[in-house]
């Protein structure tokens, strides 16, 4: 891999105008895919509006390297990495503990069979499960075709 610093990429030139990657395509069936070994992260966000405006929520990322041939052959041919992610909102409780209401993620541990009263679990035994996802495309807020992880179900 090249490396570039801050200096070079300031001096860099490029006629070509930045586009935007093609979106890996729907698939009603689903797509066999494994959560990447770099593939949960945690960030606060705001929010904007509704009863919770202002208060920070939490939002888990999960990227999805996708292990279908077919859609892997795609994004070969389109230049583009066989990735994509998929957003939970995650709930705490006041102590600052796992909420044990929280949908997404109960959807995905299920999945993955990771989902056991009792059962010691936490967020990195998630890295390298296998799962089927659903991947759709919507239109975000800014008007721009986007694509999402929109079910998870067991592989």
């Amino acid at each position: 891999m090249i490396e570039i610093n801050a200096q070079e990429f300031l001096g860099m030139q490029t006629t070509a105008a930045s586009v935007k990657p093609p979106l890996i395509p729907v698939n009603n069936d689903g797509y066999l895919a494994q959560i990447a070994p770099s593939g949960v992260d945690l960030k606060p966000f705001k929010y904007k509006s509704g009863d919770r405006q202002g208060q920070t929520g939490y939002r888990m990322t999960v990227k999805w390297e996708l292990m279908d041939e077919g859609v892997r052959a795609w994004c070969k041919e389109k230049n583009r990495a066989p990735f994509t992610t998929q957003s939970i909102m995650v709930n705490f409780t006041e102590s600052g503990a796992l909420a044990a209401e929280n949908t997404g993620l109960r959807i995905l541990r299920e999945a993955v069979h990771q989902n056991k009263d009792g059962q010691p679990w936490q967020a990195a035994m998630l890295i390298g499960q296998m799962a089927k996802i659903l991947v759709t495309h919507r239109i975000d807020d800014k008007g721009e075709e986007q694509e999402e992880v929109s079910r998870v179900t067991a592989a």
